[in-house]
């Protein structure tokens, strides 16, 4: 029988399933712009925080997997959280905003890697466990 409490079940404490579109409130966009490569870090004003929800909390835990010192990429957090992409950058910034999170952005320098490379690049790891055709086993391809 499904819980009349859309956010918990009562027995255990923990949520039930909910929509993304609750999880974020209704917003669909982050106010800082996190890519997957910025990284993150849990500070000690996470205790303070007010209004942190326990989907907050699930994403202060990943990004505290590394410790209170060390930072994690915002790829290492959306991994270890149950939530889609937009909405853990979503609670993150939320984060952010509070001061419970510090992040620092990703700078990439030099040249990009020309289209050409990037499709050799692709075509190796599609064709990496490709059965071999001459032994039927998965390996690289001749």
């Amino acid at each position: 029988m499904a819980s009349p409490n859309p956010h918990g079940d009562g027995d255990s404490g923990e949520p039930t399933s909910v929509r993304p579109y609750v999880v974020a409130e209704g917003r669909t966009e982050a106010k800082h712009m996190l890519d997957l490569m910025a990284c993150v870090r849990a500070t000690n004003q996470a205790a303070i925080a007010p209004g942190l929800t326990h989907q907050h909390l699930k994403v202060l835990a990943a990004c505290r997997a590394a410790g209170d010192t060390e930072s994690v990429t915002v790829g290492d957090v959306v991994t270890a959280v149950p939530f889609p992409l937009l909405v853990a950058r979503i609670l993150l910034s939320d984060l952010i905003e509070s001061g419970a999170v510090v992040h620092r952005l990703t700078v990439v320098t030099g040249e990009p890697p020309s289209p050409e490379l990037l499709q050799r690049f692709h075509r190796a790891l599609t064709n990496w466990d490709a059965p071999n055709p001459r032994s039927g086993k998965p390996g690289r391809v001749s």
